[in-house]
């Protein structure tokens, strides 16, 4: 990705994350007539997740599923009604399987990313059970990564095989549905996201990759409580 392409992306990504804040401004506004109507709520809770990972590598790799873990402490700021801001900071496992047809092993890369994630929560309804949309983006920067060669894995070696991955800021968007039930002031979430990066594990300067960006689905439990 050349540097105004990144340029390009980063401006997105800041515009995107500003949504939510400028959605809420507007709102506010509108209901300025009405303050008392609605009262502004905090949450604080945990999440737990697990995902379905892979990268989307130009020249294109044969792959399966890589399945990661999600733990993150979550912020939820509700300032008008059905409309509010989550942000999530996390411990992350992505990355990629390679799988060959005539072996039953594969080799493995799973990398680790501490996650800071934003995004818009739109609810519908008032009742016990609530569904949401989620819109939003992230800012993941590795912390660890783990490597898996079988000893039988025999297709052409990749250069990357052996050798640390550049420690890469990953960037990106993601969007999610889910459930919220909502108990007194104990609110439990369930949802379902995809997520797509917009900039590449590897340089396209350094490897044979022209992509290398991380995608994947996920399933996530929050509990959140009530303390503003």
């Amino acid at each position: 990705m050349n540097k105004s392409m990144g340029y390009t992306f980063l401006r997105a990504i800041c515009c995107y994350a500003l949504l939510p804040a400028l959605a809420l401004g507007s709102c506010r506004l509108v209901a300025q007539a009405d303050s008392t109507a609605f009262r502004p709520v905090t949450y604080l809770g945990v999440q737990y997740g697990q995902s379905w990972n892979e990268v989307n590598f130009s020249p294109a790799i044969q792959q399966g599923f890589l399945v990661g873990q999600r733990l993150a402490a979550v912020l939820r700021y509700v300032g008008e009604p059905h409309l509010g801001v989550q942000l999530e900071v996390a411990y992350d496992q992505r990355g990629w399987a390679e799988v060959q047809d005539a072996l039953s092993t594969r080799y493995t890369r799973q990398i680790d990313y501490l996650d800071l994630a934003i995004f818009s929560h739109l609810s519908v309804g008032k009742g016990v059970v609530r569904p949401f949309l989620l819109l939003g983006s992230y800012l993941s920067y590795p912390i660890g990564e783990t490597e898996t060669i079988p000893a039988d894995w025999q297709p052409d070696r990749q250069a990357y095989y052996g050798t640390p991955l550049p420690q890469r800021l990953q960037y990106g968007l993601a969007a999610g549905l889910g459930l919220e039930v909502v108990l007194g002031p104990v609110s439990l979430q369930l949802d379902g996201r995809y997520r797509s990066a917009l900039g590449g594990i590897f340089s396209t300067n350094n490897s044979s990759f022209t992509f290398s960006n991380g995608r994947g689905l996920s399933a996530q439990v929050s509990l959140l409580v009530r303390v503003f």
